[in-house]
């Protein structure tokens, strides 16, 4: 675990209050000191540290995380005498997840962001998905959705909110009935959505999740649950959303369903948009996205940005992220490039291509895993395959990679439409090149492997591109 605390440096003092814990030290200056990073590995530790300790509570590594440097130390038995650690801030509690849980919600709060919760028995992630789509289109949104959640987890998700996000979005699981409070204390949220409210757990649970909700904040979910709207307050704002319901504050109407996608409108009392294409098929997908209209037309997004930000999104598999910046489709593949992944992330930038009239494919290309002799015909048979898909320009980014723009002239592509980058450890040359190529429209597909270099490249055109 390393965590930086996004939302500025924070006093020992600070962290043991926040936490309802109590601080020892025998220095005067020690429990003023700021602190800016928090970890459990004494390997990590750099200047203006909290260290966090093992269940052990060895005097012996709390020592060794004050010669490192660490400011602070957290633990659960602070030790009897801190004469070998003078120097050190020692906070003890009765249990670290606890603790984190209520400093993180005190540290949120240093935030501008508004705070969107997702919960529900099902739908949730694809309900979030919706939902950072359209608010991506006029805001800057931190999401933690679709995440294998742990109770460590719930908490540090707060801690990774960055400074400028107009938005958090997070989905919270429950697991057990313990879960329940335990959620409710620690999101703040001003916007909580329920999908659901059937629950295995407990019927009431998606339900008592929503505890969190901030004095004028809103709970929407669907017309058709009586449940909910038995169980909310009657002086709680509330919003609904229904695909049959007319008489929920958004319904859809004039719903055509096609191969792999549905077109319906989004009506509601001052509200119509026509025609909203969502490449998915079936009722929930619809619920789903009438959630994200009700959220985006609340923060004042326009109904042609719902619109788009609900057209732009598509669902991804395991190490693929797709979203739109600045009118541009970016698929991000950072899986393992084998010839077959390679060739089904272009694919994937083909079909996606397909959904957005005269949009240009363009793809960003790395080494394509070593096989030995035949990595050179490999990579030019890549070549050939992406001039075969009609990829408009080529970018490539590696040594073994410069062979798919050789092979990609030869099947005949244009010397100006393919460019090269053999500095491994120079990815923003790639990234520079692709901004003063990309406009918007383009459906953007960066492919590689390094998973760091892909990182910086989208790090790099996010900055270029978003508004």
């Amino acid at each position: 675990m390393k965590i930086e605390l996004k939302l500025g440096a924070i006093t020992a003092k600070e962290f043991a209050d926040s936490m309802q814990a109590k601080l020892y030290t025998l220095s005067k200056s020690a429990p003023d000191r700021e602190i800016e990073l928090i970890t459990d590995e004494i390997g990590e530790i750099s200047h203006k540290t909290l260290f966090v300790a093992s269940e052990d509570n060895s005097l012996a590594e709390m020592m060794a995380a004050a010669k490192n440097g660490a400011y602070c130390v957290i633990c659960t038995k602070a030790p009897e005498s801190l004469e070998k650690i003078p120097d050190t801030a020692v906070i003890e509690c009765d249990n670290i997840r606890a603790a984190f849980e209520r400093f993180a919600k005190v540290y949120a709060r240093r935030g501008n962001h508004k705070t969107i919760a997702l919960t529900g028995a099902k739908g949730k992630t694809r309900t979030g998905e919706f939902v950072y789509s359209v608010l991506e289109e006029m805001y800057k949104v931190h999401k933690c959705t679709d995440k294998k959640t742990t109770e460590k987890n719930d908490a540090l998700a707060l801690l990774d909110i960055p400074s400028d996000a107009d938005f958090f979005l997070m989905e919270l699981k429950i697991h057990d009935k313990r879960d329940i409070a335990r959620l409710g204390r620690l999101v703040d949220c001003d916007v909580g959505i329920v999908t659901t409210v059937n629950s295995s757990i407990d019927e009431r649970a998606n339900v008592d999740v929503l505890a969190g909700l901030k004095e004028g904040g809103e709970v929407a979910f669907c017309a058709e649950d009586d449940v909910l709207s038995m169980i909310c307050r009657t002086d709680l704002k509330t919003g609904t959303v229904s695909v049959n319901d007319a008489s929920a504050e958004l319904h859809a109407e004039n719903i055509r369903t096609y191969k792999e996608s549905m077109v319906f409108d989004i009506v509601g009392d001052g509200v119509c948009i026509n025609d909203v294409e969502i490449h998915f098929t079936g009722e929930e997908n619809i619920t789903s996205a009438l959630f994200a209209a009700l959220v985006g037309l609340r923060y004042n997004v326009p109904a042609e940005k719902i619109k788009t930000g609900l057209k732009n999104y598509h669902s991804s598999e395991l190490g693929v992220e797709i979203f739109t910046v600045g009118g541009i489709t970016f698929i991000v593949d950072t899986s393992s490039a084998t010839p077959d992944s390679v060739k089904k992330g272009i694919d994937t930038l083909c079909d996606i291509a397909k959904l957005h009239k005269r949009s240009r494919k363009i793809a960003l290309v790395g080494d394509i895993r070593d096989f030995g002799q035949d990595t050179r015909i490999l990579h030019e048979k890549m070549g050939a395959y992406i001039v075969e898909k009609k990829i408009d320009k080529l970018f490539t980014f590696g040594v073994a990679a410069e062979q798919i723009g050789v092979g990609a002239r030869r099947a005949g592509m244009c010397d100006k439409d393919v460019s090269g980058n053999l500095e491994l450890f120079s990815p923003v040359k790639s990234a520079e090149a692709l901004a003063a190529e990309l406009r918007e429209g383009d459906v953007l597909l960066i492919r590689l492997s390094r998973k760091n270099a892909a990182e910086e490249i989208e790090k790099y055109l996010r900055t270029r591109f978003e508004k």
